[in-house]
């Protein structure tokens, strides 16, 4: 297929929820779902933070990640407290229970990029990745107005740039 022809969502679409359904499939034995998993996943980059912000990062509506974080805290893996300076902002922090799930959100991130990168090179994979991080920031560069809204992709690609 050309890069340039506009089917070229349908791959990215279809990249997304196959990865979304074998990381689900990874974590069933964890009683987590993806949702959950990326929940977590956005607290472990950075804890502590409000409840819209992570909702804004998953690009979901509050009431969905209340009920995410809901189910969370009940299995005693995050809790809410109320802001200190706004006491109408619930933040979420993750617990000492968290600890271990992330080592299993690790674990099964690096079984679904083997199995989505199987067959290529070590530096064909590179390639493939530096260029889905190029094409992230051209789409962003191109919204414009969201160049500030930060999310735990950008602090991930910070912090790998402090370590090149």
């Amino acid at each position: 297929m050309d890069y340039k022809d506009h089917r070229a969502g349908f791959v990215f679409s279809d990249i997304a929820r196959f990865r979304a359904r074998l990381f689900d499939r990874l974590m069933s034995p964890h009683g987590l779902t993806t949702s959950q998993a990326w929940v977590l996943a956005q607290l472990f980059v950075e804890d502590n933070l409000p409840q819209n912000e992570i909702a804004r990062r998953m690009g979901v509506g509050t009431v969905t990640v209340g009920g995410l974080v809901e189910r969370l805290e009940a299995r005693g893996l995050v809790e809410r407290c109320v802001d200190a300076e706004d006491r109408r902002v619930k933040r979420v922090l993750l617990k000492e229970a968290a600890i271990p799930i992330g080592r299993i959100l690790a674990a099964c991130g690096v079984k679904v990029n083997k199995l989505a990168f199987a067959g290529m090179s070590d530096d064909m994979a590179q390639q493939a990745m530096d260029a889905l991080v190029q094409v992230r920031q051209n789409l962003l560069d191109a919204l414009e107005d969201d160049q500030d809204l930060k999310n735990a992709t950008d602090i991930l690609l910070a912090k790998q740039d402090e370590i090149d």
